[in-house]
């Protein structure tokens, strides 16, 4: 566990490693949520690199000091590490999210209580708590939350690794929670007690360093998607 007091008091953005940072934009309908908490009501998710480090900025409707649980999961493909991701309703932190196997990395944030981070990875058969996790920084006048990966797309390129699927969800502080919403088509979650289904992940490409050589001559940064 980590104090995002530390760690907003250590993050620094390293994406302009190189000249030109590439990102998608993905949107999420206003007030697709159960519950009536703007503190969990995605609006977007922005994802960008420089072919090194890789922000997921969230967004939501009315980021809350007081609480709110915020989650990452990321697939990097078929067979990384040699293994094929977690089962259908497996993470870490004990979550009520099924319809999809297969997610690589879990990274869970939350608000109250002060704050604090876990990151995991799963090894083929459970999650592993990985010591170095994404730096945080939070950004209360534009309700934003960015997750700062060191080095993780240049890691996953790498790997040979060029596209990650992800879903991003927000939930409540107990085990057993559904997700309250989901980045996506989803729709609307059954709320609390219910269970949360994932039907469609998002998907962001890893840019080659000679692509991210064409976008900067180009003059390309975000694409937004809906």
């Amino acid at each position: 566990e980590r104090s995002l007091k530390k760690a907003l008091g250590i993050f620094v953005s390293t994406l302009l490693v190189t000249s030109v940072a590439v990102g998608d934009i993905y949107t999420d309908p206003t007030g697709d949520i159960a519950t009536g908490t703007p503190n969990l009501d995605i609006t977007s998710v922005e994802m960008t690199t420089s072919g090194w480090d890789l922000l997921v900025t969230i967004t939501v409707a009315d980021l809350n000091a007081d609480w709110g649980n915020y989650m990452v999961f990321m697939d990097y493909g078929d067979n990384y590490m040699g293994n094929s991701g977690a089962p259908q309703n497996n993470n870490p932190w004990g979550r009520n999210v099924t319809g999809y196997a297969g997610f690589d990395s879990f990274t869970g944030i939350w608000l109250n209580g002060g704050g604090g981070l876990e990151h995991y990875g799963w090894d083929g058969s459970d999650w592993y708590n990985q010591y170095s996790g994404p730096g945080i920084d939070i950004d209360w006048d534009n309700n934003s939350i960015t997750f700062g990966y060191m080095d993780l797309a240049y890691s996953l390129g790498s790997s040979g690794v060029t596209e990650i699927g992800f879903e991003i969800g927000t939930t409540g502080g107990n085990w057993g929670d559904p997700a309250i919403d989901l980045l996506g088509g989803e729709g609307t979650q059954a709320g609390w007690g219910g269970v949360s289904v994932i039907t469609d992940l998002q998907y962001f490409t890893i840019p080659a360093p000679s692509a991210l050589a064409l976008f900067a001559m180009a003059g390309i940064g975000r694409r937004r998607r809906s």
